[in-house]
């Protein structure tokens, strides 16, 4: 007959227990959280401090904020770039970031960026007329980036 496990290890019967399962009861005691956790929860939804005015409140918060206000005004400008500056001219660019007042437009080809240079003030006016509230002093345009040179073995 096979001796018990805890004397083939010379280990007390208890020690040999709470080696074993350790790992395992932090487990259980997370759950066990987590199931409070959502059980309390379902208890206390609908109550004081649970209410959707709240939530509304804290959405106003955040809208308030300026840096939200700028990236909005922003994300209106991606938006409605092709009815600001039209349509030939949106299909072959596109609005990139505004970066302390400087937004950048990137353009399909060499003869797009030389266009828009020249166009730089009505666009900034456009842009103010459309949008009131971004800020915008000047333009960056950036045409296409050419492949980098590669040397090639023969």
């Amino acid at each position: 007959m096979n001796k018990p496990i805890s004397e083939r290890f010379n280990m007390d019967h208890d020690a040999l227990a709470q080696s074993i399962f350790e790992p395992y009861a932090h487990q259980f005691i997370q759950k066990r959280s987590y199931d409070e956790r959502n059980q309390l929860a379902a208890q206390s939804f609908g109550q004081k401090g649970r209410d959707w005015s709240e939530f509304g409140e804290i959405l106003a918060t955040i809208t308030n904020n300026p840096l939200w206000k700028t990236r909005m005004a922003v994300t209106r400008l991606h938006e409605d770039w092709h009815l600001i500056v039209g349509e030939a001219i949106a299909q072959n660019s596109r609005v990139g970031r505004l970066n302390a007042g400087e937004l950048t437009i990137f353009v399909s080809s060499p003869a797009w960026a030389t266009q828009l240079e020249y166009m730089k003030e009505v666009i900034i006016q456009k842009i103010h007329e459309h949008i009131k509230s971004i800020e915008v002093q000047q333009i960056r345009i950036i045409g296409p980036q050419p492949e980098p040179f590669k040397r090639k073995r023969y």
